[in-house]
């Protein structure tokens, strides 16, 4: 995995729902527009056990880029977030 990609899965992790938007995470991940989404989507064909890592989940308030779910059947919010800090230090 890229460190965007990491960084997109710290971001997750540490979100209330296990749901953040591309373009508010955009500043954080240091990627916008279809760059951006090119993490996001690489991330939805990580398929673990047939299970997206990571789900679509419909647009933003603002209409701009799309919001994505953490799959919590593959691993949960605070897995993750301890696998990924892991990682990134």
């Amino acid at each position: 995995m890229s460190p965007n990609q990491l960084k997109a899965l710290f971001l997750l992790a540490k979100s209330e729902q296990g749901i953040i938007s591309s373009s508010n995470s955009a500043p954080q991940i240091g990627k916008k527009g279809k760059a951006l989404g090119g993490v996001f989507s690489s991330l939805a064909r990580q398929n673990i056990n047939g299970e997206p890592l990571v789900l679509p989940w419909g647009r933003p308030e603002n209409n701009r880029g799309l919001k994505w779910k953490l799959n919590e059947k593959i691993i949960t919010k605070s897995r993750l977030l301890e696998v990924v800090k892991e990682l990134l230090s």
